[in-house]
C-alpha cells in the first residue's frame, strides 16, 4: 500500500501523520474527516471562525491541498446574555 504523509496545520497547532493508505482518495477522506472533527471539538464562541489546512504528501511531492474551515454565526439578532 503507498505510504502518504498528511499534514494539518492552524495558528494553533500543527499535526503529521506518515501512514499507509489505499489510494490517495482514501488519505484525502481521512485527513478531512480528521479536521473536521478537531475544528468541532475546538471551543467555539457565539461568533467564531477555524480554519485547517489540510496537506498531503506522497514521499516530498504534495499531491493534495485543501482547507476545512467551520464558521459560526448568531443569526438571532439577540443580545449574548451575561451570567
Amino acid at each position: 500500500m503507498p505510504v502518504f504523509r498528511i499534514h494539518l496545520t492552524n495558528s494553533e497547532f500543527e499535526s503529521f501523520d506518515e501512514s499507509e493508505y489505499p489510494s490517495l482518495d482514501a488519505a484525502r477522506k481521512t485527513a478531512i474527516a480528521t479536521a473536521t472533527r478537531i475544528a468541532a471539538e475546538s471551543p467555539l464562541e457565539v461568533e467564531c471562525s477555524i480554519a485547517i489546512q489540510v496537506e498531503i504528501h506522497d514521499h516530498l511531492t504534495l499531491v493534495a491541498r485543501h482547507v476545512v474551515t467551520l464558521s459560526v454565526a448568531d443569526l438571532s439578532g439577540a443580545e449574548p446574555s451575561v451570567n
